[in-house]
């Protein structure tokens, strides 16, 4: 729930999703403090009282118990979350706990004590990881009726702005200059062709020119791109072999398009599918590779998985949503597979808010993709919206097309992509120098012939003790960090719908419990850049 300066408690219907897709039970026994935020499809069970008090922020899917059942032990009582605490998303908080002042909840836990302020808890049970000796700014709603009707749009947005980070260096900031801001407002001034302009060819051409691929069809996201090429491929009710070490839509994208995921191993120098793995998991039901470019580093087994797909009459499908501009010997990712799939999300190298498409050499692939992304229509020669006439439909299609504003936005980014690319991959040098003489940390490197975009930054710890300890010191230190990724099989879903339990992918499991994302990004200053490694390198000054 999004707060307003003129705070008014929300309307709420017993165990009904509101407006805002959260849900609680027993509402009349739930007290919400002014500005208090809870994020969606958080569930609260407010039986036996529970208390959100000020500027208290829930991430998403968070589930909050005042009465509980467990193992038919019944818990209950009084749920009190202090001001300015911040439960991170995912966590589940039982009976009768009490979140302190300013205290910060990672991700995935579960709270079963009280945690005290000013400090961070994390794990399952969740435990005291550190005392916050300097306070970190809270996350401030900036949605009001009040700030949309600010006449001074752009200072307050840049005010709001500043109240709702709490970070120091953000984990990424998009770049963007006015070229993108002339390029999308001269769509809208056109006042015509937002859904389907000259701009979105133009952008898939030029995508198509830059992988060395025949075709390009642009979509809305990088999901639905790669949802509509494993449809275009017919995976339903065959074998399609993923990694587990990946953002979950592409293992979502398999079972939407009616296929089984069958997860393998990750390899520890580029985080790629593993060559060895994938073969060994080939059955007669598989159909499908689908290989991962992660944060722009070329998959090292990408040409070993081209050779096995080709012997066992596969298809390969490249899922290099990070990877756009990235290189082996000169030759694009995007090109070593049947076809691939780019993301243009607001962290990518060529970011244009959401967006995706894919490539291909295959004209068949690329006509059925298109009848796929929109509703199943036959296109005409001149487009839906322009002309009296009707248009045929000869399949059911989705509608994943692309507006007209994001692909002018892509195309005023693909001009500056060279300079983007080349400001991270200064950027990682210069992280890279820093970092190179703490024993404890495996850095992202280049293999030989491979050319990265750096779109993550990636270090690799001995352990997960470790790993958790360092990004809670860069919490502290107002860093933001991330792990990219957790195990997709492992993730709820998997485990009930395809019986995956912790200990069948050992390797992505430990990498997984290794890894953490540090900032990267072009507009990173000279001063930040100073900041963030100094930070690194006092943590483990401090560890020794």
């Amino acid at each position: 729930m999004a707060g307003f300066e003129t705070w008014q408690p929300p309307l709420l219907e017993n165990g009904k999703l509101t407006k805002w897709n959260w849900m609680i039970h027993h509402p009349q026994n739930i007290i919400l403090k002014p500005n208090t935020s809870i994020g969606a499809f958080t569930y609260i069970n407010a039986k036996h009282e529970v208390e959100i008090q000020e500027q208290v922020q829930i991430d998403s899917h968070c589930s909050i118990y005042s009465y509980h059942t467990l193992q038919d032990t019944e818990q209950k009582g009084k749920v009190l979350i202090k001001k300015n605490a911040y439960i991170g998303s995912h966590c589940t908080i039982m009976p009768g706990v009490i979140i302190g002042e300013n205290a910060i909840i990672e991700p995935y836990s579960c709270v079963n004590t009280n945690i005290p302020d000013n400090s961070i808890a994390s794990g399952n049970p969740a435990k005291i990881k550190l005392e916050i000796k300097t306070e970190i700014k809270k996350l401030t709603p900036v949605f009001s009726e009040k700030h949309l009707e600010q006449t001074s749009q752009e200072s307050q947005d840049q005010k709001s702005q500043n109240q709702k980070n709490p970070w120091k260096i953000s984990l990424f900031k998009t770049y963007s200059d006015e070229a993108d801001v002339e390029a999308v407002a001269k769509v809208l001034r056109r006042g015509t062709y937002w859904a389907l302009g000259p701009e979105i060819e133009q952008f898939e051409q030029a995508i198509a020119k830059l992988v060395n691929t025949k075709f390009a069809l642009a979509f809305n996201s990088g999901t639905s791109a790669l949802h509509s090429l494993l449809l275009a491929y017919n995976i339903k009710d065959r074998e399609v072999i993923i990694p587990s070490f990946t953002f979950i839509a592409t293992a979502n994208a398999v079972v939407l398009a009616g296929g089984i995921p069958i997860f393998a191993e990750s390899e520890p120098d580029t985080f790629g599918l593993d060559a060895q793995d994938v073969e060994s998991r080939i059955t007669p039901k598989t159909i499908a590779i689908i290989p991962l470019h992660y944060g722009g580093f070329p998959s090292r087994d990408i040409e070993k998985l081209r050779a096995i797909a080709d012997k066992h009459n596969l298809f390969l499908i490249d899922d290099a949503a990070e990877s756009l501009g990235s290189k082996i010997n000169n030759k694009p990712i995007g090109s070593y597979g049947h076809a691939a799939m780019f993301s243009f999300c607001q962290n990518k190298v060529l970011a244009t808010g959401e967006g995706g498409i894919i490539v291909t050499d295959s004209q068949e692939i690329y006509e059925k993709s298109k009848l796929i992304r929109s509703h199943g229509r036959v296109e005409e020669t001149q487009d839906y919206f322009s002309h009296v006439g009707d248009n045929d439909y000869i399949q059911v299609g989705y509608n994943f097309r692309m507006p007209t504003i994001i692909a002018a936005l892509g195309l005023s980014q693909l001009e500056k992509m060279p300079l983007v690319i080349n400001l991270r991959r200064k950027h990682a040098k210069f992280i890279t120098e820093k970092l190179s003489h703490i024993k404890e940390l495996h850095l992202p490197t280049e293999l030989p012939n491979h050319y990265s975009v750096y779109q993550m930054y990636t270090l690799t710890l001995p352990n997960k003790i470790l790993r958790d300890q360092l990004q809670t010191y860069l919490t502290q230190k107002q860093i933001m960090s991330k792990v990219y990724f957790n195990p997709v099989h492992l993730k709820t879903i998997y485990r009930k719908a395809y019986q995956y339990k912790q200990g069948d992918l050992p390797k992505t499991e430990s990498l997984s419990d290794r890894v953490l994302n540090i900032p990267l990004y072009p507009s990173l200053s000279s001063e930040e850049l100073e900041y963030l490694t100094h930070s690194i390198q006092e943590f483990f000054a401090t560890e020794k």
